[in-house]
């Protein structure tokens, strides 16, 4: 009878130690949501350059009179570089961005987590899966120039953290993106 009564008293107090956690788990499901929602809103343009190589980013840099690719779209859009007629002449690469963006699958794994406080701090893997591009979408782009998994298909890793918290009335989480 003790002994039943001391390992109900046990699970009981892993149960109500559960219940009191206040810092949420790097792998917690609705972080992981957040996290997905942040990446895909805040920045339209990772998942292109992620799917390109190094040397492609660069021949893009050279080809934008070298600028990255963020600033000369961002600048397409003003126009107040001159160095862009319109944005028809950019169609590709916002076509790319667009299949990047519908098309990858990203996924997260090898969860560290640190904690300081009531707020955890996570690093993990994002796990950016590309399909093939289609053929027909192929053929508009220079493949001495465009190269990577973005137009082969396959995977690409990066290293995130984030931090995470509930708020104070443990209804919310509230997820920050700290570097991708």
């Amino acid at each position: 009878m003790k002994k039943f009564l001391f390992i109900t008293l046990l699970s009981f107090s892993f149960l109500l130690c559960g219940c009191l956690d206040s810092k949420p788990k790097c792998n917690d499901e609705n972080v992981l949501l957040t996290l997905r929602q942040i990446l895909d809103e805040q920045d339209e343009w990772a998942y292109v350059e992620y799917g390109l190589t190094k040397q492609s980013l660069k021949d893009l840099a050279i080809i934008f009179n070298g600028l990255d690719l963020r600033t000369a779209l961002a600048m397409a859009d003003t126009d107040i570089s001159g160095l862009f007629v319109t944005k028809k002449t950019l169609k590709p690469i916002f076509d790319l961005r667009d299949f990047a963006n519908e098309f990858a699958l990203i996924s997260f794994d090898n969860f560290i987590t640190r904690s300081s406080g009531k707020e955890t701090v996570c690093i993990a893997t994002l796990e950016i899966e590309y399909p093939v591009m289609p053929e027909d979408m192929r053929k508009k782009y220079r493949e001495d120039i465009f190269k990577g998994v973005l137009f082969d298909g396959g995977v690409v890793e990066k290293q995130i953290s984030y931090s995470a918290q509930y708020t104070d009335d443990n209804e919310h989480i509230y997820v920050q993106l700290l570097s991708y």
